[in-house]
Parts: structure tokens; sequence; C-alpha cells
């Protein structure tokens, strides 16, 4: 795996995967999760990184990695995770406390291997109706949603709001085996 923002590239096997990502100090870039090489690998839009950045220390903590390994996994699928602001910190209050520094040196999505992918989902949550942000929030959903223009988009359950569910909610609404399924479903 190459660096495609100037980040330093780590890898660390975990439950039978291996996990790759980009970071570059309060910043992770992207992370791809990989099974089987022989799987598609599907894009992942997130809101922004959670444990899992610098060297991987907390990477076995990062439970939104480990729900998207179990579903993706279940699916023969390898996601390759992308977040809206890549300001690492399992904490969102901590993102808005730090606005400023939401992104790295440049905007992502921009600089992806979209020739990897065929499809993408959104599972970014519902934090551009927190009352924080929320139009540059809605502002940087569109923009990210004009780079995936070429990509067929699996659409998944969402909030009562109309935004995409958090791979958390998955977890606690006992959706993983049916997002699973809408994922295998997918032309791919």
């Amino acid at each position: 795996m190459n660096s495609i923002n100037g980040g330093q590239v780590f890898n660390h096997e975990l439950d039978g995967w291996s996990v790759f990502w980009e970071s570059g100090s309060n910043y992770r870039h992207w992370c791809h999760q990989i099974k089987n090489p022989k799987w598609d690998s599907l894009l992942v839009v997130m809101f922004n990184p959670g444990s899992l950045s610098g060297d991987g220390a907390n990477l076995s903590k990062d439970t939104t990695l480990r729900i998207l390994r179990e579903v993706c996994g279940a699916a023969n699928l390898n996601p390759y995770v992308i977040n809206l602001f890549d300001y690492a910190s399992a904490s969102p209050q901590k993102l808005f406390d730090n606005w400023e520094q939401r992104d790295s040196n440049s905007i992502v999505f921009g600089k992806l291997p979209l020739s990897i992918f065929q499809s993408y989902i959104l599972a970014y949550g519902d934090y551009e109706n927190w009352g924080q942000r929320d139009t540059e929030i809605k502002d940087r959903q569109a923009l990210v949603l004009s780079y995936l223009e070429s990509l067929n988009e699996i659409l998944l359950p969402k909030n009562n709001s109309g935004s995409p569910k958090h791979p958390m909610i998955w977890q606690r609404q006992k959706l993983k085996p049916s997002i699973s399924s809408f994922l295998k479903a997918a032309p791919n």
C-alpha cells in the first residue's frame, strides 16, 4: 500500500485480516482492511477516524473497524474506509472542538485510487444534525459525493433523519446480518 496524502503507511494483522492505514500527526487518511486479496474492495465513507491512528496501538479497540470486518467479511468484501474529515479522534465532539484542524494538508478524496472500487456505502451517521457545523458537514458530503459519481452506491438502511446509519447503530439495532446481505446482493 502506498501513501496518498504524504503520511506514513502502517500495517498490522488482526483477527486474520491485514489492516493497512495512512497516518500523519493527528490524522488518519484511509484504512484498508483485507481478508482475502481476491475479494473486491468496498469504499466505506465514514465521518472521522476513531481509535486507529498513528502506529496502531489502538487498532484492537476500534469497534467500528471491527464491525466493518464482520459485516464486510460475511459479504466477501474488503472494506476501504475513508472519512469526510481525517482528524482522528474517537470522540466526534473533539473534532468539533478542533474544527480548524479537521483536514490535514489536503482533501483525501481527490487522491483516492477510484479504479479499485466499483461500489461504495455511506456510513457516516447523523452528525450533520447535531447543530454544530451542519452546513459545513453537508457541503463536505456533497463534495465527496461528487468525487464518487463514477461508482455505484449500495443503499443501506437510514436513520429517521434520512442520514446513513453508522456501523455502531448497525450493531445496536442488530442489523449486521441484514447489512451483510445487502452488500452481498449488490453488484460489486
